[in-house]
């Protein structure tokens, strides 16, 4: 079988996190969507339809999950890179990642459906920033 690469895609995972500016954003969680797409080798996956030689969407789900509600973070693009780097160091089989990290309905005068950033992160430029990001249990200082 030939080099099979592909994309496994995490849309809409839903959790509570402290993210914002304000005093109460940094007090209260609120609702935080992520949407992700993890370039990756499938060619193993494919050929033996094992869970153990795919990337397990599950354990992925769960880093997120777990980033967003123990650190608290002040700006969306803060979140954004470190769960993108997060995923790149744990799980060797990703190539890239992109990410989307939504708030609905921030705390603004304006009526909107959401705040978003959009990043995507390749393995072969995690490694190269490695300063000011939290890690699990830590805050960003203002």
């Amino acid at each position: 079988m030939e080099k099979v690469k592909g994309t496994l895609v995490v849309k809409g995972l839903t959790t509570l996190s402290k993210v914002g500016c304000l005093p109460t954003e940094q007090k209260v969680p609120q609702p935080i969507e992520v949407d992700l797409e993890m370039d990756v080798d499938l060619e193993k996956a494919a050929e033996r339809d094992s869970i153990r030689d795919a990337l397990d969407y599950r354990s992925v789900c769960e880093v997120v999950r777990g980033m967003l509600e123990s650190n608290t973070y002040r700006l969306l693009e803060s979140a954004a890179y470190a769960i993108a780097r997060r995923l790149l160091e744990r799980f060797k089989e990703i190539r890239s990642v992109r990410i989307e990290v939504r708030k609905p309905h921030p705390a603004i005068p304006v009526p909107l459906h959401f705040a978003a950033v959009s990043l995507t992160l390749d393995r072969s430029e995690q490694l190269s920033a490695d300063e000011g990001l939290p890690e699990s249990g830590q805050q960003l200082r203002r």
